[in-house]
């Protein structure tokens, strides 16, 4: 028996400007199951590049552009029985802060690492966020 298995690679990407970084949560159009609040990115298309992604996942979700500094974490879950994200976040900054939201978010905010309380952020992401060395991080956006 053929299993149909599949796996997509996506990328994220913790923006910081000044000493806020960005998280984003879905409209309720295009939410589905999907009420967390999130860090912008999404999946590669064929033959594209991680980077390429990147950037165009900022363009179209949050019309931002920012320097990628370098990956943050690589991380793994299965959406459901068949399918699994392997996933890339990286570490980036920008001068701006201003955001135009695409038509799958409703709202957005700059925060704090203090502030992810605050947040209905997916258990998985704030594991993987509190391993990381947040004074390094800040030290170098």
């Amino acid at each position: 028996m053929i299993r149909d298995n599949r796996f997509y690679i996506a990328v994220k990407a913790v923006i910081f400007h000044k000493e806020k970084f960005l998280v984003i949560k879905r409209s309720n159009m295009a939410r589905g199951d999907h009420y967390y609040w999130e860090f912008p990115g999404g999946r590669l298309e064929f033959g594209e590049s991680v980077l390429d992604t990147l950037n165009r996942e900022l363009r179209e979700e949050v019309s931002i552009s920012a320097d990628i500094i370098r990956p943050l974490s690589i991380w793994n879950f299965m959406k459901n029985k068949n399918t699994e994200i392997v996933g890339i976040t990286y570490l980036c900054k920008t001068d701006v802060d201003k955001v135009k939201l695409s038509f799958e978010h409703e709202k957005y905010a700059w925060i704090t690492k203090e502030d992810l309380s605050k947040y209905n952020i997916h258990p998985s992401v704030l594991s993987d966020i509190s391993t990381w060395d947040w004074e390094n991080i800040v030290g170098e956006v």
